[in-house]
Formats: C-alpha cells, structure tokens, sequence
C-alpha cells in the first residue's frame, strides 16, 4: 500500500507552526508495514487542495489528510473531499451530540458555525474525537482510502493510533517493534558495526534512527501474533547487544535518566563543572523516590584549580558528600576537551573520562548523555 500524507493549513506553510502530524503518522503506518512514499503540505485554497487530492487518487492507495475540519471558513478539506467524490455533507448526530455537550458543560453558548465540526461525508466511516470537537473520517472508494484527520497534534494523534489504524491493519498478521535505545555512539558508528545485520535485514528490520546526541534502533517483526514477533526480535536483539551493549540503556519510552535513576538506591548530590546543572536537574525530574538531595555548580573558591584533575575531583566529591551529607557523591569537570566523571561512595572513588573536543554549547548538552550512560554502566 502506497500512502500520501497531506497536511492542509497555511499556518504551515508560513512557518508559524511545524507539521509534526506527517512525522508522527509516517511512523504510525511504517510500524504497520505500509509505505508512506509522499508529504504534501497545502494551504487553505480549495482550487489548490482539490487539485492535490484529485492527483493523488490517481498514484495512491491512501490520502491521508490533516487540518481543515474546523468551524472556520479556512476549513475546507472535508468540503474539497466532498467536491472531488461528488458526495454531500450530513450532520453526525451522535458528534453534534458531543459538541453541544461540551458548550453546555462549559457555560459556553456554541455559535452556529460550530455545527459545522459535526458534518461528516455520506456513507464516510466516522471517526470519534475523544479529545476535541471535529470528528475524522475514513472513505473507501475505488479501492482507495481518503482518510480526514483532524489538525491538532493533541487530537489527531490518538484519534489516528486508536480509531484510524485498525483499519489499515491486516487481519491475518500483526506489526510488532521494540525501539532500542543507546547513549555516547554515534550513528554512523552504529551502522558501521550492524552493517551486515542491516544488509541483510528480513523479518524483523531494523532501522537506525538518530536522536538528540542518542541513536535508536527500531526492530520491527511481521507475525500472526504479538508473541510470535516478539520470538523473532529477540534474537536479533541479542545479536545487536552483543555487539554495542555497553552503550545500551533501555527499550521503547524510557528515558537515560530514568534509566539511570532506577539503578541508583542510595541518596546523591552532583559537583557540576560542565553542564551548569543539567545534569543534576535531568535526574530530579524522574526522581521518584526522591534521591537527588542536591547540585553545586563548578566554583575556584571550593576547589583548588592548581591541583591535578584527579585532586580536584576528590575535593569536589568530598566537598559535596559533607556538604549534603549523602553517602554517594558524583562530580563532573572539564579540562583540556576532557570531561572526567568521578564517583565517591564508601569512601571509594572511581573516575570515568571521555573526550569531548566541541564548543562550549555542545560540550555542555552532549556530555549530559555521556556521563550518563557511563553512570548507568557503573550502576548496572
């Protein structure tokens, strides 16, 4: 199946807003094994749009289309739609319903063009909005699929995952992944040690995707059931951490710091000379058990700057463990593009470094990841 994502507004064309809606469902339905080969974006004229639709009818198996379900005169796309299919428009009453509900449950008068949200095409698959107004709608015809979708994230997103895709979906087989997560590699580094995993891909794939100083695998398995998949994952997953393990920190919707946070049992505070207490302020933000006592920022007037590194990092270990009185004291310092991470707990320090020759900003937000995968790796 060929799918065509267009997204209908010309706030996105102006650059007032990002169209984050083609990225998030070009991930929904190539995790279902359907190839989106096509991102239009168009503005609100019905000339323009009706054009786009009537084309992509003739290349697509499926229009997937977001924005323009609204109450205002810009929202025209079910209008077009309708237009092009030669259908008309017919209230939704259980969606009326649902809007009128909500202006009541407000105190709101609803003006009349808010009536409009409740127009759906006829003999169009209605799709509810559980969190706003305008509901979606799905339309076979010739053996092709318009999808509507409604233009905000917040609604478009559920609507797409939970009412939408059980219509893409084969019946006979299930798509499963596992989004495998790693810290302090790099991409280019990644596939160059997966590269015969990669090449010779099947069933599962795996894609390498890049983050934000952080690389994603997405291991993906076609099977007749979700434990059948998962089966054909794991020995791929084996293999691939067999291989970068050491920089692997968790699966699918963890993040380092919680990833780090749930190996840490002990109170700690952080001496922080690189990243201005980021670092501490990622861990506290995940702190459930409220570990993180504490964070001092890098200062010549506690810590002798003419001694060696490895002097200044017990001084500022032991500043910082007497200071918050916790058992565990983690410092971080820069010196010569190095940044040395050391530990003190039961009166042991250890002492990790890697190189970071960046500039000052990059310093600053790459080494977060950095010393915390290594401060998973001590922990695990």
């Amino acid at each position: 199946m060929k799918i065509s994502i267009i997204a209908v507004g010309s706030e996105l064309l102006l650059g007032q807003i990002a169209n984050t809606n083609g990225q998030f469902l070009s991930k929904l339905f190539n995790e279902i094994g359907k190839d989106v080969v096509e991102h239009t974006v168009i503005g609100d004229n019905p000339d323009r749009l009706e054009h786009v639709i009537r084309s992509g009818l003739e290349r697509f198996d499926a229009l997937i289309l977001t924005g323009g379900l609204g109450p205002t005169k810009d929202d025209l796309t079910k209008h077009t739609v309708a237009k092009v299919l030669n259908r008309e428009l017919i209230t939704d009453e259980p969606s009326l319903e649902y809007i009128e509900g909500y202006f009541r449950e407000q105190g709101q008068e609803m003006t009349p063009n808010n009536k409009q949200q409740a127009l759906v095409i006829k003999d169009s698959i209605v799709l509810p909005n559980r969190h706003g107004m305008a509901p979606g709608m799905l339309i076979e015809t010739d053996n092709k699929k318009i999808v509507m979708l409604p233009g905000p994230p917040k609604e478009m997103q559920p609507m797409a995952k939970h009412e939408l895709l059980p219509h893409f979906m084969d019946n006979k087989r299930i798509i499963h992944s596992e989004l495998l997560r790693f810290a302090g590699i790099g991409e280019s580094k990644v596939e160059t040690v997966l590269m015969d995993m990669i090449d010779q891909q099947t069933n599962p794939t795996i894609a390498p995707l890049a983050g934000s100083h952080e690389v994603y695998l997405r291991l993906t398995a076609s099977a007749e059931s979700k434990t059948e998949a998962e089966n054909l994952i794991t020995p791929i997953k084996k293999e691939i951490l067999d291989r970068i393990g050491e920089f692997y920190y968790g699966s699918d919707d963890i993040l380092l710091e919680q990833a780090v946070m749930q190996h840490i049992k002990t109170p700690f505070a952080i001496y922080d000379g690189v990243t201005n207490g980021a670092l501490f302020n990622r861990l506290k933000n995940v702190d459930e058990y409220k570990m993180a006592k504490g964070s001092i920022i890098d200062s010549e007037y506690i810590i002798n700057k003419n001694n060696s590194i490895e002097e200044q990092l017990l001084e500022a270990t032991n500043y910082t463990a007497s200071l918050y009185q916790v058992p565990l004291a983690v410092s971080i310092l820069n010196q010569d593009n190095t940044v040395y991470l050391a530990l003190l707990e039961n009166e042991k320090l250890t002492i990790e470094s890697f190189k970071m020759a960046q500039s000052r900003n990059l310093m600053h937000s790459r080494s977060q990841n950095y010393a915390l995968i290594r401060l998973l790796n001590v922990f695990d």
